[in-house]
């Protein structure tokens, strides 16, 4: 079966480029599909069944309960009909306003034109009615209980005005109005049923009434649970603001204290600093001083920009100025230079500027961190930092040497590493710290070209 199809498409394409040169059969049928139709051909057929099951699970709540909808619509078109047909056909007998009358004159075209067309125009005709209008019930209700309340006056056919009493109460979201059209259709039950006798009348009335209890029960049970359902949610969106203004709250308390612990000490030594500077008489003094006071004015910058993010709204909070990348490098590591530390740049890439932005941010912080903990755990010895492209990555590397007695007893604490990976697994990097085989401490970071 599949060896002809192949063939039938050859055939078809071939026909195509000698009578329709310009044309492309596949595009002409199918749009948008012409290379997966031999792909279609070539693959294995996928079982009606799984793809039932994916399209099914893929609805959304919105289109599912659409769906249900529209199926409960045509459940309750076609259910009732042979029933509707019976009484259809029964009240040829004379039920109804019209049901004597129109047997009648089913008899008399019956000998004119058959059996067949008087039945279908004067009995199926009408039942076909009350079915296109049980199908729009829910956007045009009031074609439904006019049709019904017509069967049942003219022909005592009660099967369209249970569905109609049912349809409207269920749907409609004024129960007043539910309960006026059950009424009207309990009189006319009882003014077209009132010959057949009292058993009769009661069932037919007692039929009205469970049928329009249900719907008005259902309704109250749809609005209440629609109205638990907006509770709910509002209640969500609430607690989500609650949390979310705690968080801020948070955010402030912890930059007023920082602010009011760390800014003041940094101050401090910004001013002894500058007073160190101007006091003093030797080269070398004014300069560390000044080195200083530079330092503590730009850690001063920097904690200003962090407890400015801490105050404000963290969606909309933004730097205020750019923050450094990894060209800046080189600058860093004079000022560890200037400070007194021996650090060597041993390699640099040539370029860096097609990286993306969150990884030279990443380099960036990277080397700054390395360098901070060398100067905390590894006083006065070499510290060597390396940063090389390969084909896909950035690898930065930084060693220092065997650490001295006197560096063993610096503190030993502390979570920048911690910290340093939570940064470079943001990116999709990798990173690793330990001993080396000499002795010494190497870290080693390899940032990605591509960020996700």
């Amino acid at each position: 079966m599949r060896e002809t199809i192949t063939s039938f498409v050859d055939r078809a394409t071939d026909f195509r480029r000698g009578c329709f040169p310009r044309t492309n059969v596949g595009s002409c049928l199918f749009p948008g599909h012409e290379t997966s139709l031999r792909a279609g051909i070539d693959s294995p057929p996928m079982h009606t069944w799984t793809g039932f099951l994916a399209w099914w699970r893929s609805l959304d709540p919105r289109r599912w309960r659409e769906l249900r909808l529209v199926t409960a619509d045509w459940l309750w078109a076609l259910t009732p009909l042979p029933f509707s047909l019976q009484f259809q056909l029964v009240s040829l007998e004379g039920w109804g306003l019209w049901g004597g009358p129109m047997g009648e004159l089913v008899e008399q075209e019956s000998v004119r034109y058959g059996t067949l067309l008087p039945a279908l125009l004067y009995v199926v005709l009408p039942v076909l009615f009350a079915v296109a209008a049980t199908v729009v019930r829910r956007s045009m209700p009031l074609w439904l209980m006019c049709v019904a309340f017509l069967l049942l006056l003219g022909f005592a056919n009660p099967v369209p005005a249970l569905v109609a009493v049912y349809s409207h109460a269920v749907h409609s979201r004024r129960p007043v109005w539910s309960s006026l059209w059950g009424g009207v259709y309990v009189v006319t039950a009882v003014l077209v049923y009132r010959e057949e006798g009292g058993d009769v009348v009661f069932m037919a009335v007692l039929a009205m009434l469970a049928f329009l209890v249900l719907g008005l029960f259902l309704s109250t049970r749809h609005q209440l649970v629609e109205s638990l359902r907006e509770k709910a949610e509002r209640l969500e969106r609430e607690r989500h603001l609650l949390a979310e203004q705690a968080v801020n709250v948070e955010r402030t308390r912890i930059a007023r204290e920082m602010h009011d612990v760390v800014a003041h000490r940094v101050s401090l030594i910004v001013l002894h600093a500058g007073g160190l500077q101007v006091s003093t008489a030797e080269p070398s003094s004014a300069t560390t001083a000044e080195l200083i006071r530079e330092t503590g004015r730009r850690a001063l910058g920097e904690l200003r920009e962090i407890l400015g993010v801490l105050r404000e709204d963290s969606a909309a909070s933004e730097p205020k100025r750019p923050q450094p990348e990894i060209e800046d490098v080189r600058e860093l590591i004079s000022e560890w230079r200037e400070a007194g530390m021996r650090v060597a740049l041993d390699s640099y890439p040539s370029s860096t500027q097609d990286l993306p932005l969150a990884v030279r941010h990443t380099a960036f912080q990277v080397v700054k961190e390395a360098l901070t903990n060398a100067v905390k755990h590894a006083i006065g010895t070499q510290v060597s930092v390396r940063l090389d492209r390969s084909p896909h990555a950035l690898r930065i590397t930084v060693t220092n040497d065997v650490v001295s007695e006197l560096a063993r007893l610096a503190p030993q604490g502390g979570y920048g590493l911690i910290g340093l990976r939570e940064r470079v697994n943001a990116v999709g990097g990798t990173m690793t710290a330990g001993l080396d085989p000499e002795g010494g401490w190497r870290l080693t970071v390899e940032l990605p070209e591509r960020t996700a």
